[in-house]
């Protein structure tokens, strides 16, 4: 939410009094003093910069742009916050290119896209660096492994979504076949598979623990197809914002860092915070959800997008199609200068 600060005005007009000489010195210092403490609170509160963030949902996977707002890492470094939910993350990146949003957090990939369209935006800040994304099996399940999924029908997210995408990538690589995907409205995916239409389900947190508490069993982890990390969503600005407002994306990079080094530290602030953003859910599966993805290192650690990881995230996108091997390189996608300086800054605390 958007605070805005009223302007203030302080005068003061003192009268000269009888009083003897030095007793007036005084009081005029005294005076003084307050009118200069005055002036300076009357700085500290315009000093805060101002700055949007469109993101592609409300995500549990997103907790560390959450615990910057709730926690006041961005107020203690002087920015105002305003978040705002696109709706998916081609309208948060739209949002960043039309001048409505200084930053939009989504699939990196998606900034990619826009950039071999005429954009120019870059990767400042890592959020979710590792995969997310599970398949599971309902209770009554005799599935045991990936490659019994021959013939079976999986649900999965509407394309473009990250879930079908792993999922196409895994049944050719594997040389799964005719596996039927009953693509659904994402959230929704575990529907099919307790109705008895589906096999089994790819699904993000919290899908998994609500899962999971009903009797589903994991039948296959992406977390650990990725060993090197994978730049699932990221913090994207435009290269204008970066020249023309340098310290304020220092102090939003730097409030993410704080805030991913808070939710490694203290996992039950990480828990707090989630059940606060989440209220509608039960506290049970926002806190299993939560630890999941802190065991899983699937929130970033550091704002730092490594090379291997922005690689993993890239190949995906190669291997559907939608990005042109070559056209996408690290170098020309990726600041870590602002990331780098938080996570120095973080790590002499």
């Amino acid at each position: 939410m958007s605070i805005t600060t009223p302007s203030r005005t302080v005068s003061q007009t003192t009268a000269i009094s009888q009083k003897p000489l030095n007793k007036r010195l005084v009081t005029g210092a005294a005076l003084t003093a307050l009118a200069f403490a005055a002036m300076a609170s009357m700085q500290s509160a315009h000093a805060a910069d101002k700055a949007v963030i469109y993101q592609a949902f409300q995500s549990i996977q997103y907790l560390p742009l959450y615990v910057a707002i709730d926690k006041g890492l961005f107020a203690k470094n002087g920015l105002e916050v305003e978040k705002v939910t696109a709706g998916s993350g081609a309208a948060g990146v739209a949002a960043v290119i039309g001048g409505h949003a200084d930053f939009s957090l989504q699939d990196p990939m998606t900034a990619c896209l826009a950039n071999l369209k005429g954009a120019s935006l870059v990767h400042v800040a890592n959020v979710v660096a590792g995969v997310p994304v599970w398949i599971l099996t309902p209770p009554d399940s005799t599935l045991k492994s990936s490659a019994e999924l021959k013939g079976k029908t999986v649900s999965t997210a509407l394309p473009p979504s990250t879930t079908t995408y792993l999922l196409q990538r895994l049944i050719k690589e594997q040389n799964i076949a005719d596996v039927n995907m009953n693509t659904v409205q994402i959230g929704t995916e575990l529907a099919p598979a307790t109705a008895g239409r589906a096999d089994a389900a790819t699904v993000y947190e919290p899908q998994a623990d609500q899962g999971i508490a009903a009797g589903f069993k994991i039948l296959y982890a992406f977390p650990k197809a990725y060993p090197g990390g994978y730049a699932f969503s990221a913090i994207d600005t435009l290269t204008s914002t970066i020249k023309a407002k340098p310290q304020m994306v220092a102090a939003f990079v730097k409030s993410i860092g704080e805030a991913e080094a808070l939710i490694a530290q203290s996992p039950e602030t990480a828990r707090a915070v989630a059940e606060a953003e989440f209220p509608s859910l039960d506290k049970k599966i926002v806190d299993a959800a939560v630890d999941r993805l802190i065991k899983g290192n699937i929130y970033a650690t550091s704002p730092e997008i490594s090379e291997q990881a922005f690689r993993n995230a890239l190949d995906l996108q190669e291997y559907i199609g939608n990005i042109k091997p070559g056209t996408v390189t690290y170098a020309n996608s990726v600041d870590n200068s602002f990331a780098r300086d938080a996570a120095k800054q973080v790590a002499s605390k």
